[in-house]
């Protein structure tokens, strides 16, 4: 249903990015904003409610940004 480099909303409101299809219903994604709190995480077609907009998705880059200047990385 998924595939590699969707940007997903998760069922516990975390975005999510699939890094890797493992199977049929199975994928390895990553979450988090920057450094200090990103993650991989192991998803199920169970865990995701949808992809997300193209606004979410650009928010997140925004936010993404953001924390990534604050921590030093430009």
């Amino acid at each position: 249903m998924y595939e590699e480099f969707d940007a997903v909303l998760l069922k516990d409101g975390r975005f999510a990015s699939i890094v890797d299809k493992d199977g049929p219903g199975f994928y390895t994604g990553t979450v988090g904003d920057s450094p200090k709190d990103w993650a991989v995480v192991y998803l199920t077609d169970a865990d995701i409610d949808r992809k997300l907009t193209r606004e979410e998705r650009e928010a997140w880059g925004e936010r993404s940004l953001k924390k990534l200047k604050e921590q030093g990385y430009d």
